[in-house]
């Protein structure tokens, strides 16, 4: 993943270790590998202008998931997307609803919930199929929005 996004990936993991002191050991949620994001597909590049070019983190699985991105009107500016995938939905199925819409285009765009646009750049999940606990994804879900509003850029301001 591009160094760029390091803060909002080093804010995720440090609050995801927070939501961790809540549960006991046995469930406790599994941060983003730095060094084997990309290789263990948690990660993946969105290649513009070519839909067929790359599939979806965890696509199968119920959890939560980020979409990172550069506002389109000013390219020194990131922004996270924080969504989650539970009940009958998969991680798979909500990132293809957020992306649908785009396929056919140059790049893959989402729009800030201050109406500004980002060109999205990579996608992330965490599967907590993975450790039996997909019925914590709205739970971490809300945790990771309220407590990364103040310290990251989101491109979202509540979820859904």
């Amino acid at each position: 993943m591009n160094a760029r996004f390091l803060p909002e990936i080093t804010a995720i993991n440090q609050t995801i270790d927070k939501f961790n002191n809540y549960l006991s050991p046995a469930y406790r949620i599994p941060t983003f590998d730095l060094g084997r994001m990309m290789e263990d597909k948690t990660c993946i590049q969105i290649v513009h202008g070519n839909w067929n070019a790359f599939g979806f983190p965890h696509s199968e699985k119920r959890g939560v998931y980020f979409v990172f991105g550069l506002e389109k009107t000013n390219q020194s500016k990131n922004g996270v997307y924080v969504g989650k995938a539970s009940f009958g939905s998969v991680i798979g199925r909500r990132l293809y609803a957020h992306l649908t819409h785009y396929r056919e285009s140059d790049y893959f765009e989402m729009n800030g919930y201050r109406d500004e646009k980002y060109v999205l750049e990579y996608m992330a999940a965490v599967d907590l199929d993975a450790i039996k606990c997909g019925f914590l994804a709205a739970a971490l879900e809300e945790f990771l929005i309220t407590e990364l509003k103040g310290s990251i850029n989101l491109i979202n301001g509540t979820g859904n």
